[in-house]
């Protein structure tokens, strides 16, 4: 009997959908579970125990999800008697990878032969559950303390952080997704569907420790020292995931996502957490985070046609792309703002004209703005501090619009008016 925990089977036919009807019944009985640590791994190893399935037992297929808080654990059984076998495969192969990304990335895994010519393959993924005197699961929701690091995140950005979180499992999400269909189609990706799965493991980790941070939000603390409970299985996973999120930006750079790529300030924070896991799992001395410098993404094409018009303009108006980007300045803008020309703003980013109190902040909401967080500013008059060029501030009435040029290319407009 299960326990504090969900327990559900499905039969699929032999065909290339069952993959997909795999992996959305997967979705909810772990949801349902609570287990949303676990996801998209248990996505990622089912849909590959469906794939061979489909592929090598070419009978129906039935698929058993238990799932508590703390473990999830699939199975599928098919009618071909015939074992699974790892394969050894070239480094670069995208196919064949089967056995070895769930001996991989299972905390436990087997391969069980049954008496009417079928076989079971399964994997768990979590701490095995206890079993207590009548046959019922007994869950232990506390990591023992061999399993876990303390890492201490010292003067973390609370605002960055929130953002790079968001931004970070949005990115992981839509690329994983895309990973699932390349595995099953057979094309090349930019990375491999086990790193997507050991990156989202290893913020999956880091998310479920860092919840208090999100409360820091609306109590205006800008910086605080957290000391982070990580699971040390998943450490290993933290270079990997920053090196997944930097492949991830580069794609939404070119287009092959939908999440827009991380401005640089998200990029920094990236960087930080990842390397203070790596560097204190290895014993050394935490780093305390430290204001970036620089940034390395390329301005977005925009038409010369939509830049003009906002450069033409008699009211003060700055164009930006969504690398936060400064595309345009009209005359007033650079006028109101203490620049002597508008080619002096065109090119930096837009913090430029932002106090440096305000920064943050600013980077969080165009995030949010970005990830479709929904038009709280757009259209709608907000007065807040500009920075001029010496330093000193004004009050403007600003009002931000989303333009398209003349091929469809997304780009923002802000109207200043000064007081």
């Amino acid at each position: 009997m299960l326990n504090a925990g969900v327990q559900r089977f499905v039969t699929l036919p032999p065909a290339p959908e069952s993959a997909r009807q795999a992996r959305r019944f997967v979705t909810e009985v772990v949801t349902a579970a609570r287990a949303d640590a676990y996801l998209d791994t248990a996505q990622l190893l089912t849909s590959e125990l469906v794939t061979n399935g489909i592929v090598h037992a070419h009978t129906d297929l039935q698929v058993i999800v238990e799932a508590t808080a703390t473990w999830v654990r699939v199975e599928v059984i098919d009618g071909n008697p015939m074992l699974p076998v790892r394969k050894t495969y070239t480094e670069n192969a995208q196919t064949g990878r089967g056995m070895e990304m769930i001996e991989l990335l299972a905390t436990d895994f087997g391969v069980t032969p049954l008496a009417d010519e079928g076989k079971r393959v399964w994997f768990r993924l979590g701490q095995a559950p206890s079993v207590d005197d009548d046959g019922n699961f007994v869950e232990d929701t506390e990591p023992r303390g061999s399993d876990v690091i303390t890492v201490q995140l010292l003067n973390l950005p609370v605002v960055l952080y929130c953002a790079w979180q968001q931004h970070a499992d949005a990115m992981l999400r839509e690329a994983t997704l895309a990973a699932f269909e390349a595995l099953e189609t057979g094309e090349k990706f930019g990375a491999l569907p086990e790193d997507f799965a050991l990156a989202n493991d290893a913020i999956a980790s880091l998310a479920s420790t860092t919840t208090d941070v999100f409360a820091f939000l609306d109590s205006g603390v800008s910086h605080v020292d957290l000391h982070a409970r990580v699971r040390r299985d998943a450490g290993p996973s933290f270079p990997i995931l920053r090196d997944v999120l930097r492949t991830c930006s580069g794609m939404s750079v070119a287009g092959e996502l939908l999440v827009p790529p991380s401005l640089p300030e998200i990029q920094a924070v990236r960087h930080w957490v990842c390397d203070e896991v790596n560097r204190q799992m290895a014993g050394l001395e935490p780093r305390a985070w430290q204001d970036p410098l620089g940034d390395d993404l390329p301005m977005d094409p925009v038409s010369v046609e939509a830049i003009d018009e906002v450069r033409r303009s008699a009211t003060a108006q700055i164009a930006a792309d969504r690398g936060n980007r400064i595309l345009a300045v009209s005359a007033a803008a650079a006028e109101l703002l203490g620049w002597s020309a508008t080619s002096e703003l065109e090119g930096r980013r837009l913090i430029a004209i932002i106090p440096p109190r305000l920064r943050d902040a600013h980077v969080a909401g165009f995030t949010n703005q970005l990830l479709g967080g929904g038009d709280r500013i757009i259209g709608k008059p907000t007065r807040l501090p500009a920075m001029r060029r010496d330093g000193s501030e004004v009050m403007v009435d600003l009002v931000i619009e989303r333009r398209r040029d003349s091929r469809n290319r997304s780009f923002f407009v802000a109207t200043l008016t000064g007081n």
